[in-house]
């Protein structure tokens, strides 16, 4: 039985009470069966507290390992306590059941190794005592030296300092509780508790936790050389969207092996099976798919993980209707060179090509790659590497239906086609015209807001927006948008998918707005303060088809006015502004 499955378990025993210290922070033995005692250092950290206790503590109980029940505290003596741990070779461990927070995050990076469970670490800004009694000169250079501590710490213990910056970002009475991507971005966690438990329980001191060496590849007529963290990951993204461009079975069976099991998937901790679920949804809507990241996008960057970010351009085809998509979009992936991983992945759409015909982007790669590879200078690396980067994507235009070249043909007459003719055309129609469609001026507002915003209760009657927090109150600061006294906040859930908050900056209460999500896709909205009118513009996938919906939200309640099938997938594309203009015949 492994040291953490104990201790978890010990956990949910009475604990014995260690000799006490004269401060907030105590310290208790948790005894573990066949194995060194844990100690758990309980309460707030004071300026009273005194570090040396716990190494006298460790010295009495023979304990490897410290855990935490702390909301956090004064930050110089969670530094100090940080140190002390990294200086006894002591490796810290956090469970969500018992939560680290605020300062108490930097006592627990002072562990020689350090795991912890997602959610179990939160971070957000450091602030005064409210009996500070600090003018504002004074208050600027505290800020300035503590920020220049902290920084200096978090070098010294192995953590990624961009970890402040997000920290930095969170208003000091809110609190970020990191993800498990999160926390092996900034390094939060490192090592490996499987690996060094056997270590701990034998008392060996544990050393600080070296970077990952990268193993020699076998290329070639077996020679070999060493690749780096940054080699790796941008391979991964290759593959990635190369795998991506495969028939759905080898697709879907790629991206089963391509995610750690908690992903931070467009902004959202989502778990892997998630995920999965969406690409296979996605997959079955477009079965034909060509996908490639277009040169001299990329740019990688790696620390504990690495990032990697580019534009990847695609073309894909519905097997029914004949409908056809193609474009560019940004992509970014945090991926793991332990695990070979990614632990998160982000983008955007940047442009929708119109009246699509054919896979032109996808062509055009094949076009430049041909000319390196038959340009280039007989078999030098440089031209090799093009020839074989121009079969890839050779295959990937034959799995969406493209041939080059007809039987019987000579080389100079050669060119891609639709292998059977292929799907017919579909012209970019105008949405339809009804000059009946509700207007902003025919559904006034009822007030406006007086006062300040009143802000969400996250904690109870709001509790289930809380994973969402951050991101309402900013909105809500910058005062309301849509009929008088609310603030419309939309948030991503994944490639073409999100969803709508509505909150009232009077009672600082939020609502769903009741579309959104992976039935209306491409969701775009046009609202105004001065009116409750919202029209909301979506993509039904099923149906193939575009539609515009009217609502009056009248008393806190979604009337729906009208609903107009607007044209079909490619209308979508258009934002709705524009398509409300040509409905108006603007």
């Amino acid at each position: 039985m492994s040291v953490l499955y104990c201790f978890v378990r010990a956990l949910a025993a009475t604990m014995l009470f260690c000799a006490p210290v004269r401060a907030d922070i105590t310290l208790h033995r948790v005894p573990i069966e066949n194995a060194p005692t844990v100690i758990l250092l309980k309460g707030t950290f004071t300026p009273s507290d005194d570090p040396q206790s716990l190494a006298r503590e460790v010295a009495a109980s023979g304990a490897k390992i410290v855990t935490f029940e702390s909301g956090g505290g004064n930050v110089m003596t969670a530094i100090a306590y940080g140190r002390v741990i990294r200086a006894l070779g002591l490796a810290t461990v956090q469970f969500r059941t018992a939560e680290c927070a605020s300062a108490c995050a930097l006592a627990f990076s002072g562990g020689a190794v350090r795991q912890a469970e997602a959610g179990s670490i939160g971070v957000h800004q450091s602030s005064f005592a409210p009996d500070s009694a600090l003018d504002r000169q004074a208050a600027v250079t505290a800020v300035q030296s503590m920020t220049a501590e902290i920084m200096t710490y978090l070098v010294e213990m192995g953590v990624d300092p961009r970890l402040l910056q997000l920290s930095l970002s969170i208003p000091s009475d809110d609190m970020r509780y990191l993800t498990l991507g999160e926390m092996r971005t900034y390094r939060v966690i490192s090592g490996d508790f499987g690996e060094e438990e056997a270590r701990i329980e034998k008392g060996a001191n544990v050393p600080s936790v070296a970077p990952a060496t990268d193993a020699p590849r076998v290329t070639g007529a077996g020679a070999q050389h060493s690749e780096t963290a940054e080699q790796k990951a941008m391979a991964f993204a290759y593959a990635y969207h190369d795998a991506w461009s495969m028939p759905n079975d080898q697709a879907l069976a790629f991206m089963d092996g391509a995610y750690e099991d908690l992903v931070e998937f467009y902004g959202k901790a989502t778990t892997k099976a998630k995920v999965l679920e969406e690409k296979r949804t996605f997959a079955k809507r477009w079965p034909a798919r060509a996908y490639f990241v277009k040169s001299g996008s990329e740019k990688v960057a790696c620390a504990a993980t690495c990032r990697v970010e580019g534009v990847v351009e695609w073309f894909a085809r519905r097997d029914t209707g004949g409908r056809l998509s193609s474009g560019s979009a940004r992509f970014s992936l945090n991926w793991d060179p332990v695990t070979g991983k990614a632990s998160s992945e982000s983008g955007e759409v940047i442009e929708v090509d119109r009246d699509v015909r054919m896979p032109a982007r996808v062509i055009a790669r094949w076009s430049e790659e041909n000319g390196q590879c038959r340009g280039g200078g007989g078999d030098s690396p440089e031209t090799l590497a093009a020839c074989d980067r121009r079969a890839v994507t050779d295959a990937k235009l034959q799995r969406v239906g493209w041939c080059y070249g007809r039987e019987g043909e000579a080389g100079y007459q050669m060119d891609w086609h639709a292998c059977t003719g292929g799907p017919p055309a579909t012209a970019l129609s105008a949405p339809a015209t009804d000059v009946r469609m509700p207007v902003p001026s025919a559904y006034p507002s009822r007030g406006e807001l007086k006062g300040k915003t009143s802000l969400p209760d996250f904690k109870g009657r709001d509790r289930e927006f809380n994973a969402f927090r951050t991101r309402i109150r900013e909105s809500m600061m910058r005062g309301p948008d849509f009929a008088g006294h609310y603030s419309v906040i939309q948030y991503g859930c994944g490639s073409g998918c999100s969803n709508v908050v509505v909150a009232d900056n009077r009672t600082g209460q939020p609502a769903r707005f009741p579309r959104g999500g992976e039935d209306n896709t491409y969701l775009d909205l046009r609202f105004q303060l001065d009116s409750r009118l919202l029209a909301a513009q979506w993509l039904d996938y099923e149906a193939g088809r575009c539609f515009t919906e009217f609502f009056d939200y009248d008393r806190s309640k979604w009337k729906l006015l009208r609903k107009v099938d607007i044209g079909p997938v490619e209308v979508c594309y258009r934002a709705i502004d524009e398509n409300l203009k040509r409905a108006r015949g603007d």
